[in-house]
């Protein structure tokens, strides 16, 4: 069986196809997103995932819950509800679709994660510094985390830049073990 990962991917790349024949890039996003929202609460699910209800009532609450939807939208939520797997990979199919979307776009996405709240000149120099550094277009998503100590850690991608106070003790740890054993 494959991994869910790949089968997002493939879900993913087919809408990203499909919204860029119809340059409909926005559109599939939100019904995307709404998707992920609606998956993600229990009594949609119980609802939607009831075997006694029929695909075409399925169909319809999907439609009812989600106004607005594209019919391409309520198809892909349709084949997701019959294998049983709209919970698992919709918020992954949404997620997917914002990377290809973004690729194609030339957006990267940083995410930076620092001891205390950044202020919004620092993070604006911080997204400057990465768009010089990448030569793309870089949206910067901040988290805090009081575990790191101070410093930062940023993801981009693959590539993590790990500059966290935390880590450079954990490699002083390191480097003490191996020097005393």
């Amino acid at each position: 069986m494959p991994a869910r990962g790949s089968s997002a991917k493939r879900y993913a790349q087919a809408v990203f196809e499909i919204a860029q024949e119809a340059d409909r890039f926005d559109q599939w996003q939100d019904d995307l997103d709404s998707l992920a929202e609606a998956a993600a609460n229990a009594e949609f699910l119980a609802l939607v995932e009831n075997p006694r209800l029929a695909v075409e009532e399925k169909r319809k609450i999907v439609a009812e819950t989600l106004p607005g939807i594209s019919d391409g939208a309520l198809n892909l939520a349709t084949i997701l509800m019959v294998k049983g797997r709209l919970q698992v990979l919709a918020p992954l199919v949404a997620e997917e679709f914002r990377r290809l979307m973004d690729g194609h776009h030339g957006i990267l996405r940083a995410d930076v994660v620092t001891a205390v709240e950044l202020t919004k000149d620092r993070v604006d120099q911080l997204t400057k510094a990465l768009a010089e550094a990448t030569g793309k277009d870089v949206r910067v998503t901040q988290r805090v985390d009081p575990e790191i100590v101070g410093g930062m850690v940023i993801r981009v991608g693959d590539r993590v830049l790990d500059g966290s106070v935390q880590s450079t003790l954990r490699g002083l740890r390191r480097s003490l073990v191996e020097d005393l054993a």
